[in-house]
């Protein structure tokens, strides 16, 4: 899946390029003309998820108990290559890399506009998207790509 993927990036890649070649408008040679400059979203916004730091965030971290028992699991990390787990045991999941990261985007897109919240906004914004009205156990590490970390911790 994932060199579908790169092969069909490429592919674009190439016919941008390609289609950029094209300059046959009668002011292609005037000195006074201004090349066009192309900016990406993704790199606009800090980076792509090729490089890693797509979702703002290079490790991700989550752990959440109920009565005791291990029922969320996420770990996302960038080293050399992506990596990601996502157990979630009311669900019935149990998924590695490719899967986890289908699964986790939306998850992911949501929880990197959380840098600035406080804990407890956190906190609830993560218990909603996964259904859970309380818990014994709340864990939270994320490494962001601008070297701050968020550490949360909570029992009960």
């Amino acid at each position: 899946m994932r060199n579908k993927l790169k092969a069909g990036m490429l592919f674009l890649a190439a016919v941008l390029v390609l289609g950029a070649c094209g300059n046959a408008d009668k002011n292609a040679d005037d000195p006074k003309r201004e090349d066009a400059t192309i900016i990406y979203n993704d790199e606009k916004e800090g980076g792509t998820l090729e490089t890693g730091d797509g979702y703002g965030f290079n490790k991700f971290d989550l752990e959440i108990e109920v009565e005791g028992k291990d029922v969320i699991d996420v770990e996302y990390e960038v080293a050399k290559t992506h990596e990601a787990k996502y157990v979630n045991k009311l669900a019935g999941l149990n998924l590695k890399d490719q899967e986890a990261f289908n699964k986790l985007d939306p998850f992911f897109v949501k929880v990197a506009e959380g840098k600035s919240m406080v804990e407890k906004d956190v906190i609830a914004k993560i218990m909603e998207w996964f259904g859970i009205d309380t818990y014994t156990k709340f864990d939270l590490e994320i490494d962001f790509d601008d070297g701050t970390k968020m550490d949360i911790e909570d029992r009960k």
